[in-house]
């Protein structure tokens, strides 16, 4: 609903995102003017800005649609902008995008580790490219499509095959270690986002939502921190739906992503319930048998960043936004959607690649073209890319977003593919247009 306060604290935080990439833009351009130079150097600097400004404003399309393009820093008073449509957002990107990867770095290593390099810039375009269907549909003020979008499969490979062709990034033996306390070294992120306990923001700062990296405490029974001595108990939050966690072979090494069974503490002892289960022993089941009322224990918890002795309610380890497992699988979708939705053997390749780390010892659950559907396809991007914020995503461009699921058995509407404007914003700048069915 648009006074859920967790979606206004989205809009607020990419877009205060992009108020900072703007203030530093201007603070480097004006430099250039007033000196009369423009080094190579600061170019980059600039471009980088810009292409991660053109990030924000991915999210922003991604969740919201129509959202308004602020590329100055310098507005005037009261300035209160209308919505752009979603296919100028789009275009604003695209061209932002394609300007800037000139002259990005295009180095691999410590230097350019969180930056946005010309590798996340290929990425950034083929997440847009493969999207492009749907981000660029036009719609009435009904929500009715006008205008179906266009289809970018072959700009989407070709972004995935500057990045494939170089030979900079590759797979990471252990797939854990991309996630691990120290990931720095992972040759397969492509762009993370650095998080450290000893920067962790305070309760009550307003730019906590947006600074904060704190599964471990969303997901972990309060007790269950323990079994990683973190400093924190965990809130009992999130899990996974029964479905998705089903979803995994027994022998997928991606299915210790989530957690089940009886837990222990770091040193070993037994752990037990403290809610309404009090003095029965801590077991994660897989089943949740009511969203609005599941017992304490219920649902499998996140585990796929290591929470070891986590502490000042944050997590060390940098958050993975840009992988490179997920780039082979994007220009896999993209070849079969050019080919009617049937799988190539190239295809097929890209998908076992990322496949075959799970199954080390058992080609036997490597795909074949005929059975690599777009269907399969889309369950195995849930089990290697889960919680890595792209599923929302993956479910709209696959058409089955609004069918029906665990806790929702009837079919939702279309309006949901896109949140609602906050009404916070709403009320703070009247000519912004709600999306519609809002």
């Amino acid at each position: 609903i648009p006074t859920e306060f967790i979606i206004n604290n989205s809009w607020k935080a990419t877009y205060g995102g992009i108020t900072n990439c703007n203030r530093v833009i201007n603070l480097y351009e004006t430099i250039q003017k007033e000196s009369g130079e423009s080094s190579e150097a600061l170019i980059s600097v600039t471009n980088e800005l810009k292409c991660l400004r053109s990030l924000y404003y991915f999210i922003l399309m991604d969740l919201f649609g129509n959202v308004p393009i602020v590329d100055s820093f310098n507005v005037p008073d009261g300035f209160a902008p209308e919505n752009n449509t979603r296919l100028e957002v789009f275009q604003f990107i695209e061209a932002e995008v394609k300007q800037g990867i000139p002259t990005l770095n295009n180095m691999v290593g410590m230097t350019t580790y969180a930056r946005l390099n010309r590798y996340a810039a290929f990425t950034l375009l083929a997440k847009l490219y493969l999207n492009a269907e749907e981000f660029t549909t036009i719609r009435d003020a009904s929500g009715n499509i006008t205008t179906p979008g266009t289809p970018r499969w072959d700009e989407c490979i070709e972004q995935c095959d500057s990045i494939i062709l170089q030979g900079k990034y590759s797979l990471n033996e252990d797939y854990f270690e991309n996630f691990a306390i120290e990931n720095e070294l992972s040759p397969e992120n492509i762009f993370v986002i650095p998080f450290s306990d000893l920067d962790a923001p305070h309760w009550g700062d307003e730019t906590y939502p947006a600074r904060m990296f704190n599964h471990h405490l969303w997901t972990l029974h309060f007790n269950g921190t323990q079994t990683f001595n973190c400093e924190q108990g965990g809130w009992d939050g999130f899990c996974a739906v029964p479905s998705h966690y089903a979803s995994y072979d027994e022998s997928d090494i991606r299915r210790a992503t989530w957690l089940t069974g009886l837990q222990f503490s770091y040193t070993g002892d037994t752990l037990y319930c403290n809610q309404e289960k009090k003095g029965q022993p801590l077991v994660y089941t897989p089943e949740v048998n009511s969203l609005e009322d599941a017992s304490e224990n219920e649902g499998a918890r996140l585990v796929k960043y290591d929470y070891t002795e986590a502490r000042n309610n944050q997590l060390s380890n940098d958050y993975v936004f840009f992988r490179y497992a997920d780039v082979l699988l994007m220009k896999a979708e993209a070849l079969m959607r050019k080919n009617g939705g049937l799988a190539t053997q190239e295809a097929v390749d890209l998908v076992n690649k990322v496949r075959a780390r799970a199954f080390p010892d058992d080609a036997g659950k490597l795909y074949a073209t005929v059975t690599l559907t777009l269907s399969e396809l889309l369950a195995e991007r849930g089990r290697e890319l889960s919680c890595e914020g792209w599923r929302r995503n993956d479910l709209i461009r696959f058409g089955v977003y609004n069918n029906p699921l665990d806790f929702r058995p009837d079919e939702a509407s279309e309006i949901h593919n896109l949140f609602p404007i906050p009404q916070d914003q709403i009320n703070a700048n009247p000519n912004l247009t709600q999306n519609p069915g809002y």
